[in-house]
């Protein structure tokens, strides 16, 4: 693929020429012409802009405005550079003719007639990509002239999936690397991953609202979870299933004349008819003339038929703005299968203020005793039926991965003997050496288990063996049965009875033989789902095994079963992002502090990197933050672990909640540390009296572990109720309510932090990635990225509140360690700032509730 990079630098637009759909605000302004120079000057970008400043929208606009330019640049600048070689080459021709040196001038003319074709290939595979594009919008238009299938047929094509499955025009694609050897251009693309694909969504929608929705070709990518149309793969619950059973309907033969067979046995045997190539190109066409979300994406697919996953995977080669999850860019293998090239491209990481962990998160990987005793009968049953089919390399390779999965075993049995409670450490060397197959070349294992796909083998064998019928023991065979029955019937016959008895009798038998020979077949297995294949999981853990000893430890848990592969050095991981990508921008609304960010991932592009930090949009006065270090009967507050249960502290937070129920309007969101601390504070409120108090003024609703739409739209609706007084929202820091959600307006008028949300420094492997830490970036280093996972927790609950220009809010920070310069130092800005401390010595508690009293009714 080939890519033109001109030599003249773009200007900087002014705030007007982005495109922006409103009247930008002073940041938004400086972020889009910072980030304009960031991608023209290949740098890396780390900006920082408040929650509820539209930063997405700020990113999109700024980055297509560079790109719409970039690409106006490279065709003027290449045609013009065409015209001046071809001139050149007339001014050479001319010099040799009465040149004495003819080596030295046709030296000259070779080298100009060299990079005239090259850039005449150039032009021509522009030429030659417009004009795809062109079909590609004209079918597109066709398309939606015609007028789109109505949605709701997914019933219907449910019920007619058995006869679609001889399609003589379907996709052929693998779940592998789309490579292609054909010679073609490859402008640049900008890939927006953020953590969700609501997140994601929210940009589509913002998009459709500025000038570069109507040209940009934008594609939003997902898994088969978001994006499967057929009801066979859908209806299955795992992921790891849906993937599975797509991929093998995805190399199931047609079958021209199908038998009458059950159901589940023509599902089983059919190919996806959604893969259909008419109905995935048009569904492809369809999604590059118009942005589109997730959902409507999906959507799409099923009112046509097709398929939405591959049809999106097809568009990407078309695509300017690809929208994806974090799993899909920052993870190589799903780059690779889905056939995304980074080389030369923009990169933007949103919502990147946990970038570090959703790394090693990624390329972290867990097996449990369950999985690996069901890959050992799964690999042991598929080698037996085979075994005669293997020639004796590949028996090999299986009989390593039998092995391999009992030393494992071995090691947990082993563990779970002689440290039955305690969890342990090691090297991935050190587990090789102690499983006694340091020997095999797990590379080698890898790449033979990827190139025969070893995996879905015997995944696919496991699943027939499950499907097949078991004979019934202790039963004659149903011919020899069916031949007494028959036997007797015929010797019945030969006694001269009446016509009609002998009528009746005959039925009479042959009903019991029916139901003799019903009886007699082997029991059908009830339909139920099948466990996600143990295969997969076991050759990602393998694959750990191959990294670098120092980037990563395995935590060996006896008591749970498992082995967890813990990635400790992420560069490494995001290396090739770093190396292939134009410019990268990584963007959250708390990204400070960032220097551990800069020291783990961007060590070799230091004099790349840009910082810009910037202020919130809302007027000073509109955000009024407290650090309150004394309760209100003035007994100091530390909600340290040891102390936070206490009566005293469940005494004080009580009353604390009930005195700021009392002043504070609308809804008020509490975060504390743990779910099971918030349980324990629900039940003292309950006995206290102190419930029912605020419950005679506000609503009390608390989260629970899992989904929180529900709760979310109960406590918006209490809020919104006529005359009512507001809510109050117990919440966890670190749950679903502390980040990504909006709590603007009356929703969040006042956010509490309760205690420094420090997570357990006894874990082993929090143990371990600060250790690693101090070895690497020195003393201090591991303490200091444990005292930033607090701040950054906290930043986020923080940031649920003030969420526009005229949003306005308190903030309280519940513990007397917010004291500390240093925490407050790591806050943002536009909270620290205006920090107003609560103690004894300055009117206590008292003085907050009067100062809190006097802000709202101001407003």
């Amino acid at each position: 693929m080939a890519q033109y990079t001109p030599d003249q630098r773009l200007d900087t637009p002014t705030a007007q020429e982005f495109g922006f759909p409103y009247p930008p605000y002073a940041i938004q302004e400086q972020l889009m012409q910072e980030l304009f120079r960031v991608l023209e000057n290949g740098q890396v970008g780390i900006f920082e802009s408040p929650t509820g400043t539209g930063k997405s929208l700020t990113l999109t606009c700024g980055a297509l405005t560079w790109l719409a330019r970039h690409e106006e640049l490279v065709h003027t600048e290449m045609l013009a550079r065409i015209r001046g070689v071809e001139q050149e080459l007339a001014k050479l021709k001319e010099e040799s003719e009465q040149s004495s040196d003819w080596l030295e001038s046709q030296g000259k003319s070779r080298a100009r007639r060299e990079e005239l074709h090259r850039l005449q290939h150039l032009q021509e595979l522009v030429d030659k990509q417009e004009q795809q594009l062109v079909q590609i919008r004209k079918r597109a238009k066709m398309h939606r002239k015609q007028g789109r299938v109505q949605r709701g047929k997914l019933g219907e094509l449910e019920k007619d999936l058995e006869l679609s499955s001889d399609s003589d025009s379907e996709h052929d694609t693998e779940d592998g690397p789309q490579e292609t050897s054909e010679d073609r251009y490859r402008p640049v693309q900008i890939f927006f991953c953020s953590r969700t694909h609501s997140q994601l969504a929210q940009i589509v929608a913002e998009l459709r609202k500025t000038p570069h929705g109507q040209s940009v070709r934008c594609v939003s990518l997902g898994s088969r979870q978001q994006l499967c149309g057929n009801p066979q793969v859908r209806r299955l619950k795992h992921v790891g299933l849906m993937n599975e059973r797509c991929l093998d309907m995805a190399t199931k033969k047609s079958r021209p004349n199908p038998s009458k067979k059950s159901r589940l046995t023509a599902e089983a045997n059919s190919r996806c008819p959604f893969k259909a190539a008419p109905l995935v190109e048009s569904l492809r066409d369809l999604a590059l003339s118009e942005p589109l979300d997730i959902e409507e994406l999906a959507n799409e697919g099923a009112a046509c038929g097709g398929c939405s996953y591959y049809a999106s995977r097809s568009a990407v080669e078309h695509a300017q703005l690809i929208l994806l999850p974090y799993q899909l860019l920052l993870q190589k293998s799903a780059r690779n299968q889905l056939g995304i090239s980074l080389k030369g491209s923009i990169v933007i990481v949103d919502e990147a203020h946990n970038l570090l962990d959703s790394v090693a998160q990624l390329h972290g990987s867990e097996i449990n005793r369950q999985q690996l005793e069901r890959a050992k009968v799964q690999i042991s049953c598929y080698k037996e039926h085979f075994q005669k089919r293997f020639n004796t390399k590949n028996l090999l390779k299986i009989n390593q991965i039998i092995f391999i999965v009992r030393r494992l075993l071995k090691i947990l049995d082993q563990r779970k003997e002689t440290q039955p409670k305690s969890s342990s450490m090691m090297r991935t060397y050190e587990l090789t050496a102690e499983g006694d197959f340091f020997n095999i070349n797990l590379c080698e294992l890898l790449d033979f288990c990827a190139r025969t796909r070893f995996a879905r083998k015997v995944q696919g064998h496991a699943d027939r063996m499950e499907r097949e019928p078991r004979p019934s023991e202790n039963q004659p065979p149903v011919s020899t049965a069916r031949s007494l029955i028959l036997h007797r019937l015929a010797s019945e016959q030969k006694q001269k009875e009446e016509p009609k008895l002998v009528k009746r009798k005959a039925e009479d038998i042959e009903d019991k033989a029916e139901k003799l020979q019903e009886q007699q077949k082997p029991p059908r297995k009830p339909v139920q789902e099948a466990a996600p294949s143990p295969i997969r999981p076991l050759l990602a853990f393998l694959e750990t095994l191959t990294s670098n000893a120092e980037d990563g430890r395995i935590l060996l848990d006896p008591v749970g079963g498992t082995l967890k592969y813990v990635l400790l050095d992420p560069a490494e991981q995001f290396a090739d992002i770093v190396e292939e990508a134009r410019a990268i921008v990584i963007a959250g609304g708390t990204m400070q502090p960032t220097q551990e960010l800069k020291e783990q991932l961007f060590t070799r592009c230091q004099d790349r990197l840009v910082e810009r930090f910037y202020d919130h949009v809302v007027e000073d006065d509109a955000v009024l933050p407290f650090v309150i270090s004394n309760g209100p009967s003035g007994a100091p507050l530390s909600f340290k672990f040891a102390h936070r249960a206490s009566a005293e502290m469940l005494q004080e937070l009580s009353m604390l909640l009930r005195n700021l129920c009392q002043v504070v309007p609308g809804g008020v969101v509490c975060f504390l540390p743990s779910y099971e601390y918030l349980d324990k504070v629900y039940k003292y409120l309950e006995q206290s009296g102190t419930l029912e108090t605020i419950q005679c003024r506000k609503s009390v609703f608390r989260e629970v572990s899992g989904s929180a739409e529900q709760l979310l739209d109960n406590y918006a609706l209490a809020i919104k109720k006529p005359a009512s007084g507001g809510a109050l929202l117990l919440s966890v820091v670190g749950g679903k309510l502390s980040e990504g959600l909006n709590f603007a307006d009356d929703l969040g008028r006042a956010v509490l932090v309760v205690g420094l949300p420090y997570s357990n420094r006894q874990s082993p492997e929090l143990g371990q990635r600060m250790q690693y830490l101090d070895a690497k970036l020195g003393p201090g280093a591991g303490n200091e990225y444990y005292e930033n996972l607090c701040v950054k927790a906290v930043n986020q609950c923080i940031g649920r509140a003030v969420r526009h220009i005229k949003d306005y809010a308190c903030v309280y920070l519940v513990d007397k360690r917010f004291s500390d310069p240093k925490i407050r130092g790591k806050l943002p800005k536009w909270i620290s700032r205006h920090i107003v401390e609560s103690n004894a010595a300055n009117g206590g508690f008292g003085a907050v509730q009067a100062r809190t009293a006097r802000f709202f009714k101001g407003r």
